[in-house]
């Protein structure tokens, strides 16, 4: 078996678990699973650039397929096999006698036996690592997390094609400071870069007239520059998204290992037309302080007017 071509993103950290949450009570997951280092691919993209599984892949596939049969306390909504991880939605529609992870551990181990046997080997070894869910929590969300699973292999295709517009930066040095980046770079070269703030103080007048300078610098293919934090200036970003504005956000937390863009930002992304950066890569998610809006405005000012070298260090 050879070894997978395809591992093109940062290595995820362990399996991710919700505390407190109980795993054999109905619910509905969106499960992931990534391959260990030196595993074959499980696809590949063909001549005319469409996904085909390979005959590991195929093998994952029909095990996927075949999970209602072994449990039929569940069943699968959706999947997809890419090169170097399966997607899954399921659901639990009753409550299974064991946690889900006991429950899927027949699952890996039968994809470990597949492996074991095409490859010959001696002995069985995992072909995943621990796998990472993700809970649905509203209804509403359901429709989204198929189409993101089954949009999977649109989006590899696409940044197979363009890996330049999807790199991430754990090191960006401009001047005296340093981010982490993720997005296209070159945006931050563009001529015409123009910060987005609104302040509380600016008159009905003076905001008409900055957003029809903001607009016509998106329209005629400039680059805003911005976190976008009050309502104000997420109604411009709105509004030169649809002029197809090129964007560069400061973020209020950094990229973790998993971080992917969704969504529009994946479409821009794609288009060359964004580029989001963290001035605290090792921030998670939280609410913005004042304080820390006014050190990203501050960001984004110097971000518009430097003009000198650009230090890239990918990892």
């Amino acid at each position: 078996m050879d070894f997978n071509p395809y591992r093109i993103e940062p290595v995820r950290r362990n399996s991710r678990r919700c505390i407190g949450h109980d795993y054999c009570e109905p619910c509905i997951y969106m499960i992931t699973a990534t391959e260990r280092p030196g595993r074959p691919a499980l696809a590949f993209v063909n001549a005319s650039a469409v996904m085909e599984r390979t005959t590991i892949g195929e093998a994952v596939y029909q095990e996927i397929v075949g999970i209602h049969a072994f449990h039929p306390q569940i069943v699968v909504y959706a999947l997809v096999v890419m090169p170097d991880h399966i997607h899954i939605v399921m659901h639990v529609k009753e409550r299974l006698p064991k946690p889900l992870g006991q429950v899927l551990n027949g699952f890996f181990g039968a994809c470990s036996r597949h492996w074991q046997r095409l490859a010959a080997l001696p002995a069985v070894q995992p072909l995943f690592k621990p796998f990472n869910d993700r809970i649905l929590w509203h209804k509403g969300q359901l429709s989204a997390m198929i189409r993101y699973v089954k949009d999977n292999p649109r989006r590899f295709i696409v940044k197979l094609k363009n890996p330049e517009l999807f790199r991430r930066f754990n090191h960006l040095q401009v001047g005296d400071r340093e981010f982490a980046a993720y997005g296209n770079i070159f945006l931050l070269r563009d001529f015409d870069r123009q910060q987005v703030v609104v302040h509380r103080a600016d008159s009905p007048q003076t905001r008409s007239e900055h957003a029809v300078q903001w607009m016509r610098c998106a329209a005629s293919g400039g680059v805003l520059v911005s976190p976008f934090i009050s309502p104000d200036e997420r109604e411009i970003y709105k509004q030169a998204l649809a002029a197809g504005g090129r964007f560069v956000v400061i973020r209020n937390e950094g990229f973790s290992d998993r971080f992917k863009p969704m969504g529009h930002e994946f479409e821009l992304c794609a288009s060359g037309r964004l580029l989001l950066i963290a001035p605290w890569p090792e921030k998670g998610a939280a609410k913005v302080t004042r304080q820390e809006a006014l050190q990203m405005n501050d960001l984004a000012a110097f971000l518009t007017t430097y003009q000198g070298p650009l230090i890239l260090k990918q990892s």
